[in-house]
């Protein structure tokens, strides 16, 4: 599940710049605005699922030592 979110992210990320491109070409500030909170908003999905997919990687390399 971890690499579709991460997909999903990066997916939210691209549209983002796009749309943040798009408001500076034109002048529309509320566009580049909106870009910008999507880009930040794919960069936070990737790296949460990069950190959930470390703790579970911790926590099966935990339960195979220990048994």
């Amino acid at each position: 599940m971890g690499q579709s979110e991460k997909l999903r992210g990066r997916a939210t990320h691209a549209t983002g710049k796009v749309k943040e491109l798009a408001g500076r070409a034109t002048g529309n500030n509320r566009l580049r605005n909106r870009g910008r909170f999507e880009m930040f908003k794919g960069r936070a999905l990737t790296r949460t699922e990069g950190w959930k997919d470390s703790v579970r990687g911790t926590l099966r390399s935990l339960r195979s030592k220990g048994h």
